[in-house]
């Protein structure tokens, strides 16, 4: 393995396309249907549900960053594709009439700002889910997915805390599944069904590991690394930590876990 931990270059890790996936075999999603895709990125969730809905059937895409917003629209009119689009939008106050879609994806978007899951208390009224219930037809389904736990930045957020007394960054918002029924209920859904879902994974090597999680620490890394000694000392821990999780291919093996979330609107 090697010892280098900074010099690593991002590749997407298996468990965007496998989550995604895992989400869409439990969506009921079927020829002509009108679909929201919420937080559309990369089109992890657009592109294999585009299949099941075929060409009668049309998806909109909203997502809050421009990058990924430019990148997809040229992704889609590079495929041909003439029943999807995307737009630059918050899900929080959506441009679209009462009842527009038949159903809405929401794939690896997190509700922390709509849940407190440690508490159990709604945040703001729950507004993102509010408004995906508003633009739903009676009876349609809404599919959700985020994460319950993510050993790699477990891990990162071990040593950052560690260097940096007094940091309480975690680096993501951990969910529950009971917190997924409960908030569903509460905006009005109905038949709201969590299921827990989990994936080993590996990265090649401390480096991939840095590149693909020390993003969301970049503030805190930051500050690490100004100070030649923590930064050393940031280092051997890192490297130690990491050693322990190696497989017999001298991989560092990881597992992530997930909720899948599907709920519908009352028929009446």
């Amino acid at each position: 393995m090697t010892q280098d931990l900074w010099g690593g270059t991002y590749v997407e890790p298996a468990y965007w396309e496998e989550t995604a996936h895992a989400l869409l075999a439990l969506a009921d999603l079927r020829p002509g249907m009108r679909v929201l895709d919420v937080g559309s990125a990369g089109g992890g969730t657009m592109f294999p549900a585009l299949d099941r809905i075929g060409t009668s059937g049309h998806i909109v895409g909203i997502e809050v960053e421009d990058d990924w917003v430019e990148w997809l629209s040229k992704e889609i009119a590079k495929r041909g594709i003439r029943n999807a689009e995307n737009h630059l939008m918050n899900g929080h106050s959506m441009r679209f009439p009462d009842a527009s879609f038949d159903a809405a994806i929401v794939g690896l978007v997190g509700l922390d700002e709509d849940y407190d899951f440690e508490t159990g208390v709604a945040i703001d009224g729950a507004r993102l889910l509010r408004e995906i219930f508003r633009v739903l037809t009676p009876g349609a389904c809404a599919y959700n997915s985020n994460w319950l736990w993510q050993d790699d930045n477990e891990w990162m957020g071990k040593l950052v805390r560690r260097h940096l007394p007094g940091c309480v960054k975690r680096g993501y918002f951990p969910a529950t599944e009971a917190g997924y029924v409960d908030l569903l209920e509460s905006v009005g859904f109905d038949d709201v069904r969590a299921t827990r879902f989990d994936g080993g994974y590996t990265f090649a090597d401390p480096a991939e590991w840095m590149a693909c999680v020390g993003y969301m620490w970049e503030e805190e890394l930051g500050r690490i690394r100004a100070d030649d000694a923590a930064r050393a000392a940031f280092e051997r821990d890192a490297l130690d930590l990491l050693a322990e999780h190696c497989d017999d291919d001298g991989r560092i093996a990881y597992t992530r876990s997930a909720a899948l979330v599907s709920a519908r609107t009352p028929t009446a």
